[in-house]
C-alpha cells in the first residue's frame, strides 16, 4: 500500500511536516545535513521500527522534545486510507495501525514491504553471511506469509537445543529437541532455495542493461550443511562436537549464498561501481518477484542517488523502479534531469535546514 501523506513531529533536525507523497517517485535534494536521510531514517522506522542510523530512538528525538511522533496514510486499492502510526516517549515505543495499538511492531512491516538503499550497500557482497540470511529471510517473510512463524519456531528450538548442549545433557534428551528442530530447518531450508530459484531470472533480466553478460550472473545458495546428508544425519555425527562446543555447529542457521558473474565471485570481478548496481539489482529483483507472487508494490528509500552512479544509470534505475510501480523516496545533493516519464510519475521536494518544501 503506498504512502499518501506522512506527518512527523520531534524528530531530529527536522521540522513538524505535513507532507502529500506522490505514489510514485519522490525525490529530495538539498545540502548535506539539510534533512535528507533524517526523513528516509523517520520512514525506515514508521515501517520497520526501527532505524538504520542508531540502536537507541531516543537518540532520534528533537533536542528538548519529549518524544517523537511519525504518522501516515495510507492508501488500499480499493482506495480506503488507513492511518499509522509510531511514537517514542519516555523510553517505550508504541504503535497504532487503524486507530487500533499493535500486538507487535512487526505488524507495521506487514503493511508495506520496504528497501534501504543506503550506507553500506556493498555489505551484500563484502559482509559475513548473517546480512545475505537476513536478505533472504525479509523476502520471505512478505513472499510467504507462512514462513515467520516456522523461522521463529525454528530459533526457539536451536536456542532450546544449544543450552540443552551447554547443561551437558545426555544423548537422549538432546534427541528429543532434535525431531521438531530439523522440521523447522528443512522447510526454511526449502523455502529459502526456492526463493533463490525465483531471484535468479529476475537478477538477469534487470541487470542486462548494466552489466555485458547478464546471463553468466548466478546465485549459488548453501544451505548450513553438507548436501550429501540430511540434516538429522548431520546433527546426529556432529553431537560430540557440539556439546563440546555447547552450540550447533551446522544447519539453516549457518546458510549463506555467493552471487557469481561469469563463473566467478563477483567481488574478484566487478568494479565498486558495477557491484553497487548489482546490489541494487538484487533489491529490485526482491521486488519483482514480490509483484509477481503476491502483486504487491515495494517502497524504496534511496539515500544519496548520485554516489557512485552516473547520470545515466541513476536514470536507469529510476525507470527499472517505475516499472515495477514501486514508490520511491530518494535524496540527492542535486537531482539528475528528469525525462518526461520520470516528471510525470514525481513530486520534487527542496530541503533546507530541517524543512522540506515541494518544488513546483
Amino acid at each position: 500500500m503506498p504512502i499518501q501523506s506522512v506527518q512527523f513531529t520531534g524528530f531530529r533536525n527536522l521540522r513538524p511536516l505535513q507532507l502529500e507523497l506522490a505514489p510514485g517517485l519522490n525525490l529530495f535534494s538539498g545540502a548535506n545535513a539539510a534533512g535528507k536521510t533524517s526523513f528516509l531514517e523517520a520512514l525506515h522506522i514508521l515501517g520497520r521500527a526501527r532505524s538504520f542510523r542508531t540502536r537507541q530512538l531516543d537518540q532520534a528525538i528533537t533536542h528538548g522534545e519529549a518524544g517523537f511522533q511519525l504518522g501516515a496514510r495510507l492508501r488500499t486499492g480499493s482506495g480506503r486510507r488507513i492511518p499509522v502510526g509510531i511514537a517514542r516517549q519516555g523510553g517505550r515505543l508504541e504503535a497504532r495501525i487503524d486507530g487500533q495499538p499493535t500486538r507487535q511492531l512487526s505488524e507495521l512491516a506487514t503493511l508495506f514491504p520496504l528497501h534501504w538503499m543506503g550506507g553500506n550497500l556493498h555489505g551484500l557482497i563484502e559482509d559475513g553471511p548473517a546480512i545475505r540470511r537476513q536478505f533472504l529471510d525479509w523476502g520471505l517473510f512478505h513472499v510467504k506469509q507462512d514462513y515467520i512463524p516456522v523461522w521463529k519456531s525454528f530459533r526457539k528450538r536451536l536456542k532450546q537445543r544449544n543450552a540443552a548442549l551447554r547443561k551437558g545433557l545426555d544423548s537422549k534428551e538432546i534427541t528429543a529437541w532434535d525431531r521438531a528442530l530439523v522440521a523447522d530447518g528443512e522447510a526454511l531450508d526449502l523455502a529459502r532455495g526456492e526463493y533463490i530459484q525465483a531471484l535468479e531470472p529476475a537478477l538477469r533480466v534487470l541487470m542486462q542493461e548494466y552489466l555485458p553478460a547478464a546471463d553468466t550472473l548466478a546465485l549459488s545458495y548453501r544451505r548450513g550443511w553438507p548436501d550429501r546428508e540430511t540434516w538429522h544425519e548431520v546433527l546426529i555425527r556432529q553431537r560430540s562436537l557440539d556439546r563440546n562446543h555447547g552450540f550447533t555447529h551446522s544447519g539453516p542457521q549457518r546458510a549463506d549464498f555467493q552471487i557469481q558473474y561469469q563463473g566467478r565471485a563477483v567481488a574478484e570481478i566487478l568494479s565498486r561501481g558495477q557491484q553497487k548496481l548489482l546490489v541494487i539489482g538484487m533489491r529490485l529483483a526482491q521486488a519483482r518477484v514480490l509483484k509477481n507472487i503476491r502483486g504487491l508494490s515495494s517502497l524504496f528509500l534511496l539515500d544519496d542517488l548520485g554516489a557512485e552512479l552516473d547520470i545515466e544509470n541513476q536514470l536507469r534505475i529510476l525507470h527499472e523502479l517505475v516499472g515495477l510501480q514501486a514508490q520511491v523516496c530518494a535524496t540527492a545533493i542535486e537531482l539528475p534531469p528528469l525525462d518526461t516519464l520520470l516528471r510525470d510519475q514525481s513530486r520534487l521536494f527542496h530541503v533546507k535546514h530541517g524543512a522540506l518544501q515541494e518544488v513546483v
